[in-house]
């Protein structure tokens, strides 16, 4: 039978001519597979692209969100610093502040006028104030009402005391 197959052209050609036909099938059945796997993986590529570009800028945003941020700690902690200084030199300058504190609490707890003299080195009057301030807080001393009509008080001393006019013309 190849024999017969052989000696016969035009079944030798009919056979080089199917077998050609099925390779071309097979040839254009592949590149249309191919085709479609090459449309999906550009898609896939252009969905990437596009993933990637939208992550670049939420990158962007995030990096001068955090340049902001670290201008603002900067800031920050010149404040800081600032206030650390002020908060020494005020502990530094409020020796008064803490004077009169402890000269308080000394007349709270019953301390006289020698002692605030020369425990908180007070001057006498400022000493025998600060008595006075205390006991009237506490109520030990009556505080005298305040006068209602400040006028009046002019007119007691009006007669005793001279006044001056000035010559307008």
């Amino acid at each position: 039978m190849d024999e017969a197959l052989l000696s016969n052209p035009i079944l030798l050609f009919g056979s080089v001519g199917f077998v050609a036909v099925f390779f071309v099938i097979l040839l254009m059945r592949l590149k249309s597979i191919l085709q479609q796997q090459l449309k999906q993986h550009r898609l896939q590529v252009r969905a990437l692209e596009k993933e990637l570009d939208k992550s670049s800028k939420q990158l962007l945003e995030v990096r001068s969100v955090v340049v902001g941020l670290g201008q603002r700690v900067t800031e920050q902690q010149d404040i800081i610093k600032h206030l650390n200084e002020r908060v020494v030199e005020l502990e530094h300058a409020d020796t008064d502040g803490r004077l009169y504190t402890r000269a308080t609490k000394m007349v709270q707890l019953g301390a006289g006028i020698n002692e605030l003299i020369e425990e908180c080195e007070l001057p006498k009057a400022e000493a025998e104030l600060m008595m006075s301030l205390q006991n009237k807080l506490a109520g030990k001393e009556k505080v005298p009402p305040l006068r209602s009509n400040p006028g009046a008080e002019q007119d007691r001393r009006a007669p005793s005391q001279p006044t001056r006019r000035k010559n307008i013309r």
